[in-house]
């Protein structure tokens, strides 16, 4: 497919059935459960209160998506990628583009123009995410690109997130900080299905813009930038130019963030700050954002046999004083695999509940038998799958009781009549009660509810006026963002980003109040209240 525009592509979308499109206005905090509430296509927002941009999300989240960029079928998909990864095709330089159409330089500069919100409770801050970052070696002079998100700090700055030594642009990154530089970057943001697939795709001694261009199968059409030598792809939408300070390093902090993992990552992290130089974006735009993170973050007749062994299954469980909560047989396993969910109280009771589901039926089913916890909904496949991936360990959560009754319907029973008997397993999938774990580590990244009506009767602020209220409401005791959100709810929502970015060279983050890691008036961005008393 070649090179497409964003209207191009949007229309392209909505001509395939994966758009949806929402006409009626919407403010910026109504976005996340806007976008939690849609999982089989792309939503375009097309009014935002406080915004000239229309909201594209969900863009590249759908197999069928992605079939349709590469011209396949779905289940031909890793194959057709493996493929065009292997063209090269050289781009093309082009006088102009549509990004171009506005230029801001100077105090006109302001990230604010952009629909800014928090996505999940606990990320540290608004975030630009749906960004493809684009870099020079400063050795070879090849370009790099890859998706990297950016965390709101100023009206002109942000943090990037640059920790994984794997990946191209914290290498980049490196080199320049060796030599004393900052890295000049420019911010892409904008760009269809076949974009994202190809920039997730580097290679030594190969520029990125070829890689784009092969998977195009022809050249990829691409444009000068305004304030550093660095080009960026003739359709994105917008490009924040800019320079990532790495003479500086990795000192602010960054994040929390919901993360593809369904979770908020570990810690507070130290990244690097981006000062930006200049904007530029084609008029009446669109701003595309990621879905990420939410409560499903990856994307099942014997029923009347099943529902029997559940019954076994909830009253065994129940006698052995277990706290359970549901059993559910889901259909695709055939009454051979089980899920119960349970409310653990003692260290051992997710292992007693394997035990108890594998060996209590008279029926001899389950097989196979999952325990969750309470906060897992054992009906959702997608949470159930979730939950498995991210909080079993193979070495210490398989139980394997050996010799177990089965039915000989079974083929590795390898006997069509009884006696027969089998090894069973059960995979515990909750939370340790027992070790040194972070608890909050597990908690699902949920996104963000609408911070309600606004106000009837709100005092208008000038942003010196908010920024004052503001420092005074933090002042009080440290604040999260969403606190500070709540608290001046009913305000334009660019005046309460520009304000508290008046406030943000003055502001740290209390480091061990975890998960929240509020915002106080310090002298340091991290700050430790802990009885050792200790800064960083």
């Amino acid at each position: 497919m070649p090179q497409q525009t964003m209207l191009e592509f949007i229309e392209e979308l909505d001509k395939i059935g994966q758009l949806r499109r929402i006409p009626e206005e919407k403010r910026a905090d109504e976005l996340p459960t806007l976008m939690d509430s849609v999982h089989d296509k792309a939503i375009l927002v097309e009014k935002l209160k406080d915004c000239d941009f229309q909201f594209l999300a969900g863009a590249y989240s759908t197999r069928e998506q992605y079939a349709h960029a590469l011209n396949c079928d779905v289940r031909e998909i890793s194959a057709r990628i493996a493929e065009l990864a292997t063209k090269r095709v050289k781009p093309e330089v082009v006088d102009s583009a549509p990004c171009k159409e506005v230029i801001l330089n100077g105090d006109d500069i302001d990230l604010t123009r952009f629909p800014l919100f928090l996505y999940h409770p606990h990320d540290g801050h608004a975030y630009l995410q749906d960004v493809n970052v684009v870099s020079r070696h400063p050795d070879s002079g090849l370009i790099n690109w890859g998706m990297y998100r950016l965390m709101y700090r100023s009206r002109n700055e942000t943090n990037v997130d640059m920790r994984n030594d794997s990946h191209n642009s914290r290498v980049i990154a490196r080199k320049y900080q060796a030599l004393g530089q900052d890295m000049p970057a420019a911010m892409v943001i904008g760009g269809p299905t076949l974009d994202k697939i190809a920039c997730m795709f580097s290679f030594p001694g190969v520029d990125d813009w070829d890689i784009l261009g092969g998977f195009y199968g022809k050249p990829a059409k691409i444009v000068k930038c305004e304030t550093n030598d660095l080009t960026v792809p003739a359709n994105a939408e917008i490009v924040i130019e800019g320079r990532i300070k790495t003479t500086e390093g990795w000192v602010y902090d960054e994040g929390p963030y919901g993360e593809f993992t369904g979770t908020y990552g570990g810690g507070l992290p130290h990244n690097c700050r981006f000062v930006v130089d200049c904007i530029t974006y084609r008029k009446s735009g669109v701003y595309q954002y990621a879905t990420i993170g939410g409560l499903k973050p990856g994307l099942t007749d014997m029923m009347i046999f099943s529902l029997a062994v559940e019954g076994d299954i909830f009253t065994a469980l129940k006698n052995a004083g277990l706290q359970v909560l549901d059993v559910y047989m889901p259909s695709g396993g055939c009454t051979n695999i089980a899920y119960t969910r349970i409310r653990t109280r003692g260290g051992g009771d997710a292992k007693q509940a394997l035990s108890v589901m594998l060996s209590c039926s008279r029926q001899w089913f389950p097989k196979i038998a999952y325990v969750f916890d309470e906060d897992v909904d054992i009906f959702d496949d997608e949470r159930v799958k979730w939950a498995m991936a991210w909080r079993y360990d193979p070495r210490k959560d398989t139980v394997i009781i050996p010799e177990l009754n089965v039915l000989p319907l079974d083929p590795l029973g390898q006997t069509d009549h009884p006696p027969v008997n089998m090894s069973k397993v059960g995979f515990d999938c909750t939370i340790p009660l027992v070790g040194d774990y972070d608890h909050f580590a597990f908690a699902a990244a949920t996104v963000t509810d609408p911070l309600g009506e606004l106000p009837q009767h709100v005092e208008k602020l000038t942003e010196d006026e908010l920024a004052k209220r503001m420092a005074d409401f933090i002042r009080e005791t440290p604040r999260t963002w969403l606190d500070i959100l709540k608290r001046f709810h009913g305000q334009p929502n660019p005046l309460i980003y520009r304000a508290f970015g008046q406030l943000r060279p003055k502001l740290g983050r209390v480091a061990d109040r975890r998960p929240n890691y509020p915002y106080t008036f310090a002298d340091t961005w991290f700050v430790y209240e802990g009885d050792s008393g200790k800064r960083k």
